[in-house]
């Protein structure tokens, strides 16, 4: 039993799961919204569709579904992220 084991941890620790490889969020482009300008990136979510929800979110505070949102105070540029699992999307004031 104790040998099953340890073969088992010897198998995972030389063959790791494969993780997705880090890339920096897309550059979606600008937006102004109620007269402010913001930059929006996306990473995992379609530009089309990271732009249409982050007018929604800083419009009405109307995140989409399954999404979790911060607001980030004044003493950064961030304004918002929104994720669901690996999908982030998130504005930058300019």
């Amino acid at each position: 039993m104790l040998a099953t084991f340890a073969l088992v941890v010897a198998v995972l620790l030389l063959f790791p799961a494969p993780s997705p490889a880090p890339v920096a969020p897309r550059n979606c482009g600008m937006m102004t919204v109620e007269g402010k300008r913001y930059q929006v990136k996306a990473d995992q979510v379609r530009c089309r569709t990271a732009k249409s929800w982050t007018r929604r979110y800083l419009s009405r505070s109307d995140r989409p579904s399954g999404y979790s949102c911060r607001n980030y105070g004044s003493e950064t540029k961030l304004k918002f992220r929104c994720w669901k699992r690996e999908r982030v999307f998130f504005a930058i004031k300019r």
